[in-house]
């Protein structure tokens, strides 16, 4: 439902309340003021009734029937003897000066001028005559007006209040999802858009169509994403057959030629034994052919770990020994230079993992050792691997770390820019699906954390088998 829409429905819900309280409250009020008036015109007439008689009635019995009149509205009663003074008892002369003083409101309303008065002689039984004044009072009447003035704004804001009161609830109700999609929002900048998917219907139209802009809008990023991440795969499995075709290439041309020359090599030493100043010449020829055998053999290992071509299965246990050997080749050339090397694999050799994958994990772990023996200036380097299962035989879950004592980093985006290698472990595990962290730099201890993780489905599993 539109929110326009929902909010003036309730606002008509109500002020047609409203109309309905104030109709029923003007129909008891109207039956009051009826009441009043039927009760003060019966007044008036008892009040003539009781002046037209007091003419033939003693003072005493003149002034107990004065005193029982009650309910004269708008008039006020004044009695005066022969000698103009009051006569005492009577309410009538307190009336009369109440009167004569003009409120506030009557003089706002321009009532304040003199009150009308009706004055007659009233002739008594001792020869003498009384003064009858009626006068004309408009503070009743104002009083009146005033109390149904009050009580018509009183009830206009109760009823506004009421309005304001509904339309807060009902907008306060209606972007109260406002929250969860605020959160969702939030989550998707931290690269997860799970909530946002999981979000259900809005209440609110206009909060339906953010959902659903922002739903479509995630589901484009990802759809882009899914095509960049199968263009970086696609460009890394080209450079891994560039480097299986340079791994072909040396080993079938440099491999057969430097055989041929160490062949050469040991027939020349021998052929020179007798010749003391020559031998050594060739001799020395064999041994630095026989270095550069072992260093192409070094460089086929790190261009061509795992071999394609040979249907040999992707297993745990293959990436355990590729990273042995690796580790093994570090050693070696770190030896001497008080550099160690540690690897830890744990998870079942017999795992199958595909091929991208395992190729990848042993990339980053290349690059990654390569920075700890170049730039780290540590003492100590220790790879991490673990693989295991989610615990229902849905997929597998793969760690992968590499720590070392050196110095550290500062910054992550300042060591992508400088090309450390990092931005190369960095776009790999992006392009496998995972995610990738580091810690340290600035703290006492020193030292840099790679780490990465990768959440293997079990269609993915299979595939790899």
């Amino acid at each position: 439902m539109e929110l326009p829409r929902l909010v003036m429905r309730r606002a008509l819900a109500v002020a047609l309340g409203a109309l309905l309280l104030s109709l029923v409250l003007g129909l008891l009020r109207a039956r009051e003021d009826t009441r009043r008036e039927m009760a003060s015109s019966l007044a008036l007439a008892r009040a003539g009734a009781v002046l037209s008689g007091i003419g033939s009635q003693d003072d005493a019995a003149a002034l107990a029937a004065l005193r029982s009149l009650h309910g004269l509205r708008h008039l006020s009663l004044a009695l005066r003897d022969a000698e103009g003074r009051p006569l005492p008892g009577l309410p009538a002369a307190a009336a009369a000066e109440a009167a004569g003083a003009a409120s506030p409101v009557a003089r706002l309303l321009g009532l304040d001028g003199p009150e009308p008065a009706v004055s007659w002689r009233v002739p008594r039984p001792d020869g003498t005559a009384w003064t009858v004044t009626l006068t004309a009072s408009p503070d009743s009447e104002l009083q009146e007006a005033l109390g149904n003035i009050a009580g018509s704004f009183g009830l206009l804001a109760l009823c506004s209040l009421l309005m304001l009161a509904v339309m807060q609830w009902n907008v306060r109700r209606a972007f109260g999802p406002l929250q969860s999609l605020l959160g969702a929002i939030a989550r998707v900048e931290r690269q997860d858009a799970g909530a946002l998917r999981a979000l259900g219907a809005m209440p609110i139209r206009e909060l339906e169509a953010i959902a659903r802009a922002l739903k479509r809008l995630v589901a484009a990023q990802e759809k882009a994403e899914a095509a960049r991440r199968v263009l970086a795969l696609r460009l890394l499995s080209l450079r891994e057959d560039e480097r299986q075709r340079l791994a072909r290439d040396l080993h079938d041309e440099f491999g057969q030629r430097l055989t041929a020359l160490r062949v050469d090599a040991a027939w020349l030493t021998r052929r020179l034994q007798g010749q003391p100043e020559l031998q050594p010449v060739a001799a020395g020829m064999g041994e630095q052919v026989a270095r550069v055998q072992q260093d192409v053999r070094g460089l086929l290992a790190r261009l061509r770990p795992f071999d394609t071509s040979g249907g040999a299965t992707p297993t745990l246990g293959r990436l355990r020994a590729m990273l042995e050997e690796l580790m093994a080749g570090w050693r070696s050339a770190a030896h001497g230079h008080g550099l160690g090397f540690e690897l830890e694999v744990a998870g079942d050799d017999a795992l199958a993992l595909p091929q991208e994958l395992l190729l990848g994990l042993y990339r980053i772990s290349q690059e990654a050792l390569t920075n700890v023996a170049r730039h780290a200036g540590a003492t100590r380097a220790r790879l991490a691997l673990r693989v295991a299962g989610d615990g229902d035989g849905g997929g597998l879950r793969v760690d992968w770390s590499v720590q070392d004592d050196g110095r550290g980093l500062d910054g992550l985006e300042a060591a992508l820019q400088r090309g450390s290698g990092l931005a190369g472990i960095k776009e790999r595990v992006w392009a496998l699906g995972g995610d990738f962290d580091w810690h340290g730099g600035g703290t006492e201890a020193g030292g840099l954390s790679l780490r990465a993780s990768f959440a293997l489905e079990r269609g993915e599993q299979e595939d790899a088998r």
